[in-house]
């Protein structure tokens, strides 16, 4: 009889197995043959099982110690705008939540499109998200020609986290207290009443292109270079009107320096409970710059389920809803990121057409 010793090292343990051969498998023949079959046999399917279960210790550990380091998260707008304050609040408690920090950089440039862009070309591991805005995937790529990314194929939806809410305001200086006296004034004199936009493609220019189409209205538009000029225009009445983000015009509305109608929200926004909704005052219009996360397209599904889920639990946090509230974001429900995925999809179906029907486009310098 033969004794055969097979030891070997696996992850720093000694694995050990002895067989016993007859003496005929020593000498030779049949049962030598079938003897070192067996042994071979033995040692492939003792590999085919450790490689199982080293692989599949692997990959549970994968999802399970995500994230191991630090994550970063693109702004593609400068610091200090309300976009990167909102970030900058995520980013905290959600890095919280996570176990790791999470990074903001501030990518601007472009209208947001720079940042906006990089992010698509990150690799997506889940170490690099972009806090989003609905201009960059809603509007900019019906206005201009040249995009350096797919707002439809190159992203991974995560997580809504809130909107902006837009308001009508208008200068004291003219009769109508509500949106529908505001309409009623412009049909009267079609042409006549102005508004202030502060760029073709600005969330206050598409704003009032959406209320002319749903009321029927025509309105004269005087572009300015920012919306604070175009704000003291309106406080000067130079100007009638304006779809500007609450935000902006507040406290002016607060001193009684411009009339705030209306705000293009589902509900009243609960920072200015005293104004309604245009769709109170019997107006179909709503409107919802959206704020929320985003990765670069095939993101691993277990990795973009684990911060949906850590997103959705900061959004139910009391703390951070007054924080977003504070800033004037009406705070999103907590969704899934297929709910996200149709509602990006809506968005950018509704703009689109409402650019088109205005014949809206941005020549690019």
């Amino acid at each position: 009889m033969e004794r055969i010793d097979d030891t070997r090292q696996v992850d720093g343990s000694t694995l050990s197995h002895t067989q016993t051969l007859p003496e005929a498998t020593c000498r030779g023949g049949p049962a030598a043959t079938r003897g070192r079959v067996s042994l071979a046999r033995f040692k492939l399917l003792s590999g085919l099982f450790m490689a199982g279960v080293l692989g599949a210790a692997a990959s549970d550990g994968a999802f399970a110690k995500y994230p191991d380091k630090p994550v970063r998260m693109l702004v593609a707008y400068p610091t200090g705008g309300a976009t990167d304050i909102v970030a900058r609040a995520v980013a905290l408690n959600l890095g919280q939540r996570l176990g790791q920090p999470i990074i903001v950089e501030n990518r601007p440039g472009a209208g947001g499109r720079i940042g906006t862009a990089e992010a698509a070309r990150a690799t997506p591991d889940g170490y690099t998200l972009i806090f989003a805005a609905a201009a960059n995937h809603s509007t900019d790529p019906h206005l201009y020609d040249n995009m350096k990314y797919d707002a439809r194929k190159g992203f991974e939806p995560v997580g809504l986290v809130g909107y902006l809410p837009v308001a009508l305001i208008v200068t004291p200086k003219i009769p109508a207290k509500t949106v529908a006296e505001f309409v009623a004034l412009a049909k009267q004199r079609p042409g006549n009443e102005t508004f202030a936009s502060f760029g073709v493609g600005s969330l206050g220019r598409l704003a009032m292109e959406l209320l002319e189409l749903k009321t029927d209205i025509k309105l004269l538009n005087v572009p300015f270079q920012g919306a604070a000029p175009a704000i003291t225009a309106i406080m000067g009445g130079q100007v009638d009107a304006m779809m500007v983000p609450l935000t902006l015009a507040k406290s002016e509305h607060k001193a009684g320096m411009v009339r705030m109608l209306g705000v293009a929200t589902p509900v009243r926004f609960s920072q200015t409970p005293d104004i309604p909704t245009f769709l109170e005052q019997g107006i179909d219009l709503t409107i919802r710059p959206w704020l929320g996360i985003l990765g670069p397209a095939n993101m691993p599904a277990d990795v973009v389920t684990r911060l949906n889920d850590e997103l959705n639990a900061v959004l139910k946090d009391p703390k951070f809803q007054a924080t977003l509230r504070n800033n004037d974001v009406q705070i999103a429900e907590p969704s899934t990121p297929k709910e996200y995925a149709a509602f990006l999809n809506t968005e950018f179906e509704q703009w689109g057409k409402i650019i088109r029907e205005a014949g809206l486009k941005v020549e690019e310098q």
